[in-house]
């Protein structure tokens, strides 16, 4: 866990950074993993998430975005995902 978050992907999750990161998911039309491709896309535009980071939350994130109805709905749901596992890893940091 060597995320140190310098912003909240909350105050990102406008719709143009959902729109960003959506269209980085529809261009990856091959890939059936929405997750992975959203993940990827937000440490991209992250200057705190690594490949560390990216590869812990691939394994703690448990989303079910596929019940959301549009592309849009998945990846705000994603990326909410996200946002909770790295706040809660915030809330370790500050309390070790």
């Amino acid at each position: 866990m060597s995320c140190r978050r310098s912003e909240d992907l909350s105050q990102r999750t406008t719709s143009q950074f959902v729109e960003s990161i959506t269209a980085t998911v529809r261009g990856q039309s091959g890939s059936a993993d929405v997750q992975a491709v959203v993940l990827r896309a937000v440490a991209q535009h992250s200057d705190s998430i690594d490949l560390p980071d990216v590869l812990e939350l691939r394994s703690l994130l448990d989303v079910d975005s596929e019940r959301a109805d549009t592309l849009e709905e998945q990846v705000t749901t994603i990326i909410s995902a996200i946002d909770a596992e790295l706040a809660g890893w915030d809330r370790r940091e500050v309390a070790a």
